[in-house]
Parts: structure tokens; sequence; C-alpha cells
């Protein structure tokens, strides 16, 4: 087999701001340096989901009949096969794996599209990747840029499968190169804002949820939270921007900043001030705690199929 070089790997990589060669391996990031320090400011566990590689991926097209992949730090990692899911590996430092590129009877395809999904938890670390010798490369073209800033539930936290949260299935849906920007735990907060290296055409904001636990009086909350999408409006003038308000929710009572509508409503006031389109969380994923994964805030699996679901439903009355 081959081993590709870091311009290949560079050329077939979505997803990251930022990739450098360090003594660990290939580092992909998809936040920048000031939005890593202003987390890690806040909390210091910001700073390493700040650093997990949620949304990067390997994307290409290829006539190669195995890859293999080295990687140099911990985590969990998927690969599709035209766009299907067809392997996950639990990794450690220095672990390799190898998977034939056939269709899911063990039958060779010729030509085929290969998504490797980076893990959403922790950081991304590559020593080699490694195709058929001979094989073509080609990098996927996407139809249009998307891209997510939220918090744990946009991280897809909690998810048993990190390519089926909702944020990867309505990239798949509309074929869209995104950069994942959610952090758990984080909330609305203008300073950690910063113009990165990406035009997205569409934009989706979906803080809130920690919003409410976070901020202690609700003029507080609308401070941080217009600041904020202030800056997402003027950065991104002309292209679409969506606010999700945060989605159902258990363990709404003795919060310091009041209700949890009172903060829902302040988020789509917000929005709506600035023009933003605003999607009603409370539309997405049924009230249930089945469908979450600790009963009241992360949605599971299930839950996040029905996020998915719902929400491309709402966006394609304005995407096309």
């Amino acid at each position: 087999m081959k081993e590709l070089s870091l311009e290949e790997i560079r050329n077939i990589t979505f997803g990251a701001l930022h990739i450098e060669k360090t003594t660990e391996g290939i580092c992909f990031y998809r936040c920048t340096d000031q939005q890593i320090a202003v987390w890690a400011s806040q909390n210091r566990v910001y700073r390493d989901r700040a650093e997990s590689a949620t949304g990067i991926r390997l994307d290409f097209h290829t006539d190669a009949q195995n890859l293999a992949l080295t990687v140099g730090h911990a985590g969990k990692y998927e690969v599709c096969i035209n766009g299907l899911l067809r392997a996950q590996y639990q990794l450690q430092a220095g672990d390799s794996f190898a998977l034939p590129l056939d269709d899911p009877l063990g039958h060779p395809l010729p030509e085929k599209r290969v998504t490797v999904c980076f893990p959403c938890h922790q950081r991304a670390v590559l020593t080699s990747v490694r195709l058929d010798h001979c094989a073509g490369l080609i990098p996927h073209t996407y139809r249009f840029r998307m891209l997510y800033i939220g918090d744990s539930i946009t991280q897809g936290w909690e998810t048993a499968f990190d390519s089926l949260s909702y944020a990867w299935r309505v990239a798949r849906h509309f074929d869209a190169d995104i950069v994942n920007q959610g952090i758990g735990g984080t909330y609305y907060f203008e300073d950690a804002f910063d113009r990165i290296p990406f035009a997205p055409d569409v934009v989706i904001a979906s803080y809130g949820t920690n919003d409410f636990g976070h901020w202690s009086t609700k003029e507080e909350l609308t401070a941080h939270c217009s600041a904020h999408l202030s800056l997402i409006a003027e950065t991104y003038a002309g292209k679409r921007i969506f606010v999700i308000t945060p989605i159902w929710r258990d363990r709404r009572n003795g919060q310091k900043l009041g209700s949890f509508e009172e903060c829902r409503a302040i988020i789509a006031g917000q929005a709506e001030k600035l023009g933003l389109t605003v999607i009603d969380g409370l539309s997405l994923v049924p009230p249930l705690p089945t469908f979450f994964s600790d009963g009241y805030l992360h949605p599971n699996d299930c839950g996040m199929s029905l996020y998915a679901e719902n929400l491309i439903c709402s966006l394609e009355k304005y995407i096309k």
C-alpha cells in the first residue's frame, strides 16, 4: 500500500480550519486559537472540547480496494462507503485499522466515495493514511458550505455513532461541506466569536440550554445573546442564517435566570430583531425522556434522527 503525503491528506480533509504536523503526527483543528483560548478561560474542560475533531473528515473518491489508517491519539473513527456507515473503530494512540472498500456483501466496488469521520469528543491525530498503490484520489465536491455554532447537542454529545448526530445527518442530506463548532457546555458569549478561514453559505446557531443555567439574569442573557448574534449577522451578512431555540429539556426548575420559556423567548426575540430565521427547537425532538440518552437533555441516536429529520424539513423551505 502507498502512504499518502501531507499534501494529499490536506486535499481530502474537510471541516478543519487548521492542519499541522507535529511530533505526535498530523493534527486537525476546527476552532481558531482565539476561540480555544477564550473557552479555556471560561472553563478548562472547554479547551479539550474545542480541540476535539467534531465534523472533521477525510472525504474522497477512489478506485482503491483497501484503506488503512494509523492514529497518534485515542479516539473513535467511523468510515462510510458511498454514504453508508460501514465501520466504527475505538482506537488508542498507535493503533491502526485496515478496511476493504467493498460493498456490504464483500463484493469489490470499482469506484466509491469514502468518508472517514474523525472523533467527536477527542482530538484527531493521524500518523499515516494508506491506499492501494496507483489508486486514484479525488476530493469530494460539495454543493455548498454550512457552519454550525452551538453547544454539546450540536457537537453530538453522547451519541453512540458520531456520524449519526443531527449535524452530520443534515450535512449529508444537503451534500454540504461543514465546519462544526459545537462545544459541550457553551453558551452565547461574544468573546468566543472569531472570523474563520471558511466562507459558509448557511449558518446555524443553536445555543440556549446552557445559557438557561449559566447567566444570572434575563438582562445578562439578552446582552450576550444580542452581542453574539450581532457578530454572526454582521460577519455573514447576505448569507442564510438560522437560529434554533433550545429543544425540550426536563429539569427546568430552580435556575437563576428564570423560566426556560423566558430563555427561549429572549433568544427568539434577539434573532428576530436582527432579521435571522428562527426555528423552534420544540418542534424538533419529542418531549419524552426515551429520546434522550440522559433522560432530560442530550438526544440519543433515535432523538438525533428525529432532530435531523425535522430540521431538514424546516431548512428545505429555504435551501433549494
